[in-house]
């Protein structure tokens, strides 16, 4: 039987020992072989959040999920691979009402310790996922999904992104606290039953999934699918069964 360690690596498809320099890298991987998306919330298919259910669902069931099980199963890696790391909560801002998201903190982050320095590591950020460890210094990080930097503003520090060729300037992505560490389950089960049930969640509309690919991005809702390759978005309408078609083809779920 293969370890949990064993089966994420084999999942995202690395064979060598994950460093602090290759975990560029490994987040590429990750966000490539496991997609951002809520069909379980949308089926209200509520599932566990152990690091066994986690495995057995992302790993074994081949699905993927949303930030408090990403991050959560990444977070179990690298603790078991002896890295420093604390799970935060943080709290979105939200683009559309130009106001941080109603449900408050109930995004999921990893806050990574190395060296006396600290760095956000972010795998369920959806298509804004840094795709590095973005350092609380304040330095600018590029990456293939653009520019990502953490900005002290009063109480919070904020990170900011610059996505590749779709934002002009910089835009706030979600506040943080180090103080505020998840250190129980149950922290976790109540963020999942909010973003599964409140009002104010935008992940219990409507199916969406989102993975980054070699060229760029795939984003599929029930109405469209968008492939953003070599800096162009090309955006079309679907049906049903093209939308299930593609669920398989692109995503590899059914």
């Amino acid at each position: 039987m293969h370890s949990f360690k064993a089966l994420l690596e084999q999942r995202i498809g690395i064979t060598e020992k994950v460093t602090f320099t290759t975990l560029p890298i490994f987040l590429e991987k990750f966000s490539q072989a496991i997609p951002f998306e809520n069909l379980r919330i949308i089926n209200q298919q509520t599932s566990p959040l152990t690091q066994a259910d986690l495995e057995n669902k992302i790993l074994l069931r081949n699905e993927g999920g949303v930030c408090y099980e990403l991050n959560t199963l990444l977070y179990h890696y690298l603790l078991d691979e002896g890295w420093n790391v604390t799970m935060l909560t943080a709290c979105i801002y939200n683009q559309q009402e130009n106001a941080w998201n109603a449900t408050g903190n109930t995004h999921v982050i990893i806050l990574l310790e190395r060296y006396g320095k600290k760095y956000i590591v972010d795998a369920g950020f959806g298509a804004n996922i840094p795709l590095a460890p973005v350092p609380l210094n304040g330095q600018t990080v590029s990456t293939p999904n653009g520019l990502f930097r953490i900005r002290q503003e009063d109480m919070f520090p904020i990170l900011e992104l610059k996505l590749a060729n779709r934002d002009h300037v910089w835009r706030t992505g979600y506040r943080f606290s180090e103080g505020n560490k998840i250190t129980d389950l149950r922290q976790l089960e109540q963020i999942q039953r909010l973003i599964e049930t409140d009002a104010a969640s935008p992940f219990n509309k409507s199916p969406l999934l989102t993975k980054r690919t070699a060229a760029g991005l795939f984003t599929l809702t029930p109405t469209s699918f968008t492939e953003w390759g070599n800096g162009a978005a090309a955006k079309q309408s679907i049906n049903e069964d093209t939308y299930h078609m593609l669920l398989n083809t692109k995503f590899n779920m059914k």
